[in-house]
């Protein structure tokens, strides 16, 4: 669970904070952040262990509005719902009959997406890097400076002002590939989406530091 936590909220608080530094010159990134205000695709993730062999396969839908919000969704090989509304965070795990609801500030602490979702300038915390045109994606790589970080370098393709993949590459050699299928950008996103209501007769561990 903390793995899908700190994973997720690094990619979704990650993009729409994003302030940059060099106002001279645009990279892919800053072209899809302009002006975003919402993002959904369905998705493929593959995770692969230092040997290159694959570990896992996943999929599901992802829906993501500006500011904040997601809901990832995860369809097979397990069903989970991850869903923030800006405040509050849900893990649904539908196997364990499980949801965990944290404060997205307090569990963000000590991470990249506290810092960006703090409206931080994002070149004093990563080195950003353009690596050009690759199969077919313009890629920019994303290198926290600092040495703890969870991940050592996350990698965003993009496909003109769209986000097509991330690979994210940890501190155990282990890879995460994300590919984003039908990726629709500025669309009309139904606000229901973002939130969460436990169902009926599945544990809630209410993690928030003030109760709602």
């Amino acid at each position: 669970m903390q793995l899908f936590f700190k994973l997720f909220t690094l990619i979704f608080f990650l993009l729409p904070g994003f302030i940059t530094a060099d106002g001279n010159r645009k990279t892919a990134l800053d072209h899809f952040l302009d002006g975003f205000q919402s993002f959904h695709a369905d998705f493929k993730q593959t995770l692969s262990n230092e040997r290159g062999e694959v570990m896992e396969i996943a999929s599901g839908v992802v829906y993501m509005q500006n500011p904040g919000k997601f809901r990832w969704i995860y369809n097979a090989p397990y069903t989970q719902f991850l869903i923030a509304d800006g405040e509050s965070f849900w893990l649904y795990d539908v196997d364990l009959e499980q949801v965990t609801v944290r404060d997205v500030a307090t569990s963000l602490d000590n991470t990249p997406a506290a810092i960006i979702s703090g409206q931080s300038p994002i070149d004093e915390y990563f080195r950003k890097v353009e690596l050009g045109t690759i199969e077919g994606f313009e890629w920019v790589e994303l290198q926290p400076k600092d040495e703890e970080n969870q991940y050592n370098k996350v990698r965003l393709g993009f496909e003109g002002d769209n986000l097509g993949m991330m690979i994210l590459f940890d501190n155990l050699g282990q890879i995460t590939r994300i590919d984003f299928i039908n990726p629709q950008r500025n669309t009309a996103l139904d606000p229901g989406l973002f939130t969460f209501k436990a169902p009926k007769g599945v544990d809630v561990i209410d993690e928030r530091q003030t109760s709602r």
